[in-house]
């Protein structure tokens, strides 16, 4: 059965309308916002300091630690869309009312995906512009076409980042049958996947081979299968969200390098554009096949 666009929108609608009457969706967009916010105020500050001591060009080192900050913590707002959109509507038996509805269980969960992204979106734009335009303001620098280009372009990479862990949060959510168990596994691959999965891979690997080298190779080589390294490739030429330490950087230092053209930027990145789009569309295919096939009663 095709899904009906109207009714799919309707309840995205919906959906969209409970997360922004959500305390805890509201308590963690605020901070978040304000930790973006006074991340970008500082570095701001520092702009001086960047530009003559550390020769990076304007705001460069500034945008580079926006984009850390926010690879650690945006997966949080997929999270918090996701962690129990669907266990809580089996829970409370509100799905098996909806489904005596005339409206089919594609169109259930596109609408809920569909909100929920709409939401994760709303939150971005807001959030990141804000602390990119305070940055700007703070340092003095003009706020040109090229910046606000750039910025928004972030904006799309952090949104996708954000939906594969969505996407993941709405597969446990369909799996699983409480909310504390989906929000327990959620977090936990949020702290594996973009906290500690660099450092217990090096860890693990030098301490069987004692060789540095080695273990930063294996490393980089297992850190393909991560979206937050290449969401912080692609955003500030990094390895990792988390750590700094690698020595194999790209020549390109991220979509905030404005030394070189987006075109050269694309070129240079278009194979990890690829994964960090294509990974959350991957994930939530599978979370479609899971959900036309749940046991839903209870």
């Amino acid at each position: 059965m095709p899904i009906n666009a109207h009714k799919a929108m309707v309840i995205a609608k919906k959906e969209f309308a409970d997360h922004l009457t959500s305390p805890v969706f509201l308590s963690f967009a605020v901070t978040f916002t304000i930790t973006i916010l006074a991340w970008s105020y500082v570095k701001g500050m520092e702009v001086d300091y960047t530009s003559n001591v550390l020769g990076m060009p304007d705001l460069m080192r500034g945008f580079k630690g926006m984009a850390m900050v926010v690879g650690r913590f945006a997966p949080v707002i997929g999270i918090v869309m996701g962690f129990d959109s669907i266990v809580k509507e089996i829970r409370s038996s509100s799905m098996n009312v909806l489904l005596t509805h005339p409206v089919f269980r594609d169109n259930i969960i596109a609408g809920k995906i569909i909100g929920s992204s709409m939401c994760i979106l709303l939150t971005l734009i807001i959030s990141i512009n804000i602390a990119a335009g305070v940055m700007l303001i703070v340092s003095g620098m003009p706020v040109t076409i090229q910046y606000l280009t750039r910025i928004e372009i972030f904006v799309m990479l952090t949104f996708f980042y954000s939906l594969f862990f969505l996407a993941i949060s709405v597969l446990i959510s369909t799996i699983v049958n409480k909310s504390n168990i989906s929000l327990l596994y959620n977090i936990a691959i949020w702290l594996v996947f973009t906290i500690l999965f660099a450092q217990l891979i090096f860890s693990s690997t030098y301490v069987l081979t004692n060789d540095v080298q080695a273990a930063n190779s294996q490393t980089l080589s297992l850190l393909n299968f991560v979206p937050g390294h290449h969401y912080v490739l692609v955003s500030a030429g990094m390895q990792d969200v988390v750590r700094e330490s690698f020595d194999d950087f790209p020549k390109i230092a991220g979509v905030f390098d404005t030394g070189y053209t987006l075109f050269e930027w694309l070129s240079e990145f278009w194979t990890n554009l690829i994964v960090l789009i294509v990974s959350p569309i991957i994930v939530l295919i599978l979370s479609f096949i899971v959900f036309l096939r749940r046991d839903i009663t209870l």
